[in-house]
Formats: C-alpha cells, structure tokens, sequence
C-alpha cells in the first residue's frame, strides 16, 4: 500500500488543530492545566520521533515518506494557533468593541503594559481617555470605566463571578481567592466574627501598642528627614503580624526590613505580573530554581502557622477565629494549605493596603499645610484621642476619603466574568463569558462623578458635597459580598496613627522630595505600593527647620 499523498494527511492534521481549538479550548478555563498540555503535545512529539525512527509502517507494507508524522504533529499546532489569532482578531464575541488591535490576540499585551513602570492604571487611564468607557485589553478582557456598571459589577446583586486571576494561589485558596459563592458566604462568616465591634475593641489596645512605638521613632528623628512610607510599613506589618502569629515582627523596635516585607513585596510582584498571563504561572509554581523563592515563602509561612497553633494568645486575635473554625473542620491536607491561605490574606491585606494609604495621606497633608493645620485645630478640641471620639471628626475622614480616592487599595481593579448569559449595561451588551476590569483608579478621578477629579480637596466630604456628583462611584472597600472585611480595622489604625502625629507634629517634605518623585514611584502590583517619602516632623509650634 502507497500513501502517495502526504498533502491529504497534513491538511487534516492542521484541520485537527484548526477543530482543536473551535470544539475544546474555546470552551472553558484550560490556563491552569497548561503544563499538562504542553506534556500531551511533547509526548505526541516523541510517539512521533519512534514512529520515523523505528520505520512502525514498514509491517503493514505502508509506505510513507519520511518524517510525516513529525509534519503532521507541526501542522496540527500551526492549524491550532492559525485558529486562534484568526478567531481573536477577527470573530470573537469582542470584536465589536475598540481597543489596541494588537490586545486582541494576547494577553502578553496587558502583561506589558503592567511592567511598563508598574503604573498599569495610568496605562488603562490613557486607554479609555483614546476608546472610552469600554475597552478591549485582551482576547477575552474588557476594562470598564461606565458609572452604570459599579452596582452591575460589584453591588449585592451582582450576578457576575470571580475570574481565573483569583486562581493564582492555587492549590493554597484564602477567602480573597474563593471563586465559588456559596463557599466564600461559609468561610467570610467566620472573618466577620474576626472583625466584628468587639473584635475590634479587643485589637485596639494593640493597634496603640504599635501607635506609640511608631511614635518612639518619629521622636528619636525630630528635626531629620525619615522615610514616613517605611515607617508606615513598620507600624502596619506590626499590628498584622500581632494579630495574625500572636507576635510582632519587630521592625519599628528595630527600625529595619523584616524578611517577610521584602518578600511579600517580591512575591505580590511576581504573582502580578505571571497573573496577567494565568498559563505562565503552573510552570513557575513547578520548575525548580524559578519557584526557590516562592517555597522558600510558603513553607516560611506555614511554620510560622504551626508555631502559632501551638502557642495560643490570652487574648484572641483575628487567626483564633479563621484557627477556631479550621479546628471544627475535616482538616484535610487541603484545607490545612488553605489555612497557609488565610494567613497570607491576613498579612497582606491587613499591612501593605494600609501603609500605602498612609503614605498617601500623608503626603497630601504635606503638600496641603492649610489641610493639615485645620485638622490639627479640631482634633485638638477633643478631650481624648480616644477611636470613639476620632469618630466624630469629618474632616480627618474626609482626608482618608481623599486619598483613598486619589490613590486606591487596588487601583487596576477587581476581575470579575460575565454570567453566560451576559450582561446589559445601559445600552452595551456585554457576552456571556467575558472577563471585566473595573478600574477604581480611572472611576475615581472620573469627571461624571465628581468636580476637580484630579486635585485633593477633601472639603467635596464635608463643606462642598456639590464637587461629588455620583457618590456611588466611591467604592475604596469594593462592594457586596467580596467587599473588603477588614475595612474597619484598617480604618482605625490609619484614624489612629494619623490623629496622633498631628496633633504631636508639625510636618513638610525633606530637602530633595519632590511631588513628581514620589508620584512616579507609586507602583501598581495589584494593590497600590507606595513610592518612598522624606518628610521631617517637628514638634508643634517650632520652626521646619532641617
């Protein structure tokens, strides 16, 4: 028997790859099951090497021309990929909607464009300021920036989910990574027992602890410029630290890095940059020397974990609940790395949201001395800075307020997929399936909902409500049930630390530090890492003198 044409056998194996993609890949998350594919297409290869090298045809009297099954496999991954830049380019359920042509066929482009300075939100910005409210910045991605979608997106009634992006910490799932609903509804009733009013009137006395050590350091460098971002850093990684392992790290005693600062800092990084592109990450998780670093800080994690297990507190601390109804489960290998999860989530967004906040804050407080002067003069009215009685004071909220809008946790946004379905906003129909961005950074400073969007004028949340014209457009916390349950805490310890400096210390930027500095240094890794900030503080009623 004669196969005497190898064309025939090609062009099918090239349909195969063309079907490949239309009947399987396009249905589904395969991103996460990358290496098993890869490993599937390599030994398909190999089967191919024997079959051209041990000549398997020559039994059955089949002729075939040499290295045929080697093309076929080469064609069956040209027709797969042909398919998929064809389809993205030119078919997809996106096409209709604008955006950099080159984003329609990788999410590679997004990727880029997030290491570019590490200002993706001035990225997007710039985006929806040349296509508008809905913009296509990849394959099967839209970023988001139309008033009408905040409560579509992110309100209690939202039908939408959570994307793949949350599984970037797999196989460890924190509460912040559950993607399915009812789970995550089990597992946020136990985070809302760890910060309930009498949970946070339990932590407060902690949360002092560490304001007065801040306090220590700023007094030891009276007159000096210090970096108030490190410091900030210190004061917040502190608390967390306490509140999550039962001790500090101890960093503002030592006015120094602990281990878990860099990385953490290096981890969100990485974790940032690979999430834009989720089939990256299984490789890295799994190819020894890339994933050193990345074990080295899970298994840092996991026996601090098992120290903390074995060492209980007097007093109960956020982990006791998450430890609590862990103790009550199956306590599975599984949920046993989902702890290791929790604990992380603790850590992160309980330290690095706020002193970025902090920073921020105090950086416009340093540009805007008539603001720092009034808050001054009124919480010097109060009989005790006491958190019950900051409470009271609207302008040292609306200062968080502001900085908070200029300058968010997570300034890219929140992922979110459309239900099958899709979704109706307005008059733009989103398809069933499609991954969302909402860009809190671009939402915030948008000029439908709010006057001046790109000055600190913190009086639009006390004096002059008519510079906010869609007060729903402030979300800083997110919205409905994925809303952020330690927004409380975070408040006060910024209320805290904040109300106790100025009413200690006068303050102005250091010799050098200059507003377009510190600006550019912001780096967005998914939430907001502040640039560093020389000030000087002197005490009140003495000349800034350096």
């Amino acid at each position: 028997m004669l196969v005497d044409s190898p064309t025939s056998a090609i062009s099918l194996a090239a349909l195969s790859g063309a079907a490949t993609h239309t009947f399987i890949f396009r249905h589904g998350e395969w991103d996460l099951h990358s290496p098993r594919i890869l490993l599937f297409y390599l030994m398909l290869l190999a089967v191919s090497f024997a079959i051209e090298k041990n000549d398997v045809f020559s039994a059955w009297e089949v002729s075939v021309p040499s290295n045929l099954a080697i093309e076929m496999v080469g064609c069956h991954i040209l027709g797969l990929y042909s398919n998929i830049l064809v389809y993205r380019g030119f078919f997809h359920q996106l096409s209709r909607f604008p955006g950099p042509f080159v984003a329609r066929f990788s999410n590679l482009y997004k990727m880029l464009l997030c290491i570019k300075k590490f200002h993706l939100y001035e990225e997007t910005a710039h985006l929806h300021s040349q296509y508008g409210d809905y913009v296509r910045v990849g394959p099967n991605q839209l970023s988001v920036t139309d008033p009408e979608a905040i409560q579509i997106l992110h309100g209690p009634k939202a039908k939408v989910t959570k994307g793949i992006w949350y599984s970037n910490m797999e196989p460890r799932i924190s509460l912040f990574n559950t993607r399915n609903k009812k789970e995550h509804a089990q597992r946020r009733k136990v985070w809302d027992q760890g910060f309930s009013s009498r949970a946070l009137r339990d932590y407060e006395p902690r949360v002092y602890r560490y304001k007065e050590q801040l306090i220590d350091a700023i007094e030891q460098r009276i007159g000096t410029p210090m970096d108030a971002t490190k410091w900030f850093n210190y004061y917040s990684f502190d608390i967390m630290g306490d509140l999550s392992f039962g001790k500090s790290f101890n960093m503002l005693v030592d006015g120094q890095d602990a281990s878990i600062l860099t990385k953490l800092h290096a981890d969100v990084t990485g974790l940032t940059v690979l999430g834009q592109v989720p089939w990256i990450l299984p490789f890295f998780k799994r190819i020894p020397l890339l994933n050193a670093d990345y074990l080295k800080h899970w298994n840092w994690i996991s026996s601090r974990v098992e120290e903390r297990m074995k060492n209980i507190p007097d007093r109960p601390d956020v982990f006791s609940w998450i430890l609590k109804a862990f103790e009550k489960g199956p306590q599975t290998a599984k949920h046993r790395m989902d702890l290791d999860g929790d604990t992380y989530l603790v850590i992160v967004a309980g330290s690095d949201t706020t002193a970025a906040a902090l920073s921020c804050l105090f950086f416009h407080l340093a540009d805007n001395p008539s603001v720092y002067k009034t808050l001054q003069a009124e919480l010097d009215a109060l009989p005790s800075l006491s958190h019950e009685q900051l409470l009271n004071v609207k302008l040292l909220d609306a200062v968080i307020n502001e900085a908070l809008r200029l300058h968010p946790a997570v300034p890219s946004g929140l992922q979110r997929v459309a239900p099958p379905e899709g979704l109706k906003i307005g008059d733009n129909y989103i398809p069933g399936n499609t991954t969302i961005w909402m860009p809190m950074h671009s939402v915030f400073r948008d000029e439908r909902s709010f006057e001046r969007p790109n000055e600190f004028v913190p009086e639009r949340w006390t004096t002059k409500p008519e510079l906010i014209k869609n007060s729903s457009a402030f979300f800083p916390f997110s919205l409905g049930p994925y809303s952020c349950v330690g927004k409380q805490l975070a408040l006060m310890e910024i209320r805290c630390i904040t109300a106790e400096i100025l009413t200690r210390y006068d303050m102005s930027f250091a010799p050098g530090q200059t507003t377009s500095a510190y600006l550019d240094g912001i780096r967005d890794t998914f939430t907001t890492v502040a640039a560093p900030l020389q000030v000087v503080f002197q005490k009140r009623g003495k000349d800034l003198e350096v």
